[in-house]
């Protein structure tokens, strides 16, 4: 069963691309996406940190990026954003990415049971990658309603 905790979550900075997604095509739009922004990245010697994915609303809207640190000169695909600040219910999936299911679900119960909603913007943060997919870590977030 996965835990889930409830966080005060800051604001990291990303450089992101943007997409409308569909759940068929999240994992392909997410590698394409940061496909995107790691050569601008590296082509500006910008500090990096984790990739994240957020997702907001309905049609489906994807940002897939990378935490900065510092400043990078946005482009015509690539352009700065944050993820969300506030009270986030939160749990951690080990394993393949196409695993998370349970994860999430862990969440949608979690909600169910305490009555809190949902705000309508989640984002993943994923981990070091390993070559082993039991060292695969990624950290799952909702951002809850006032």
């Amino acid at each position: 069963m996965d835990e889930v905790r409830i966080q005060q979550v800051v604001a990291r900075r990303l450089a992101v691309a943007r997409a409308v997604s569909a759940p068929a095509r999240l994992s392909s739009d997410i590698r394409r996406l940061l496909d995107l922004v790691w050569p601008v990245l590296r082509e500006q010697g910008v500090k990096t940190g984790f990739n994240v994915v957020v997702y907001r609303g309905s049609p489906l809207t994807i940002e897939a990026g990378v935490e900065i640190v510092g400043d990078f000169q946005e482009t015509e695909f690539v352009t700065g954003s944050t993820t969300p600040i506030g009270e986030a219910a939160t749990t951690t999936h080990w394993g393949e990415y196409s695993e998370m299911r349970p994860a999430y679900q862990a969440l949608e119960d979690w909600s169910k049971r305490s009555g809190r909603l949902f705000a309508g913007v989640s984002w993943e943060v994923y981990g070091h990658w390993s070559d082993d997919p039991s060292q695969r870590r990624t950290d799952i977030y909702f951002l809850l309603a006032e």
